[in-house]
């Protein structure tokens, strides 16, 4: 009855690695998603403004209407505030949280699938208790994600891209 209850234990723990394993892959690619959106977004922001400011300065130089040093000007200005405003700066910190919780995956997986069979039971509780309070930090320190990358995640996952080859006997 002891080495069932035993088991029964370290079958929970197990389990509990397997949903932080899904939730950190979930909320990861999440992460991925929002800060490709981001990037692409901010590297527009930064680049058109841009192009104009020097298309009109040129104009300008080339002897347009006085009207167009406004065009210059504003644009000018959208320039400055998209340096101020750091545009990228919540891309980067969305890749970092999916990085985070990457690694975060890699570590329940590791855990469960690798080194529980060389620590003890109340190690093993342990260390699945520190990562999941890891995972709850992470959560908690992180910016959000939105149900539509997290939809968009759900749907790349579930057709295997985070499936390592070798578990698919490729």
């Amino acid at each position: 009855m002891e080495n069932f209850k035993n088991n029964q234990k370290i079958e929970n723990l197990i389990n509990e690695c397997k949903r932080i394993e899904e939730d950190s892959t979930y909320t990861a690619e999440a992460h991925y998603l929002i800060a490709a959106a981001l990037s692409k977004k901010s590297f527009w922001f930064k680049f058109v403004p841009v192009i104009i400011t020097g298309i009109s300065a040129l104009a300008l130089l080339l002897g347009s209407p006085n009207w167009v040093s406004w065009i210059t000007l504003t644009f000018s200005i959208i320039s400055i505030a998209n340096i101020f405003l750091e545009s990228d700066r919540k891309a980067r910190e969305h890749e970092f949280a999916a990085k985070s919780f990457t690694v975060l995956k890699h570590d329940a997986i590791s855990l469960y699938e690798s080194f529980k069979d060389f620590i003890d039971e109340k190690d093993f509780y342990y260390e699945v208790k520190r990562i999941r309070e890891k995972y709850n930090w992470l959560v908690q320190t992180t910016p959000p994600t939105d149900e539509k990358s997290f939809e968009k995640a759900r749907e790349k996952i579930k057709k295997g891209i985070h499936k390592p080859d070798f578990k698919d006997g490729k």
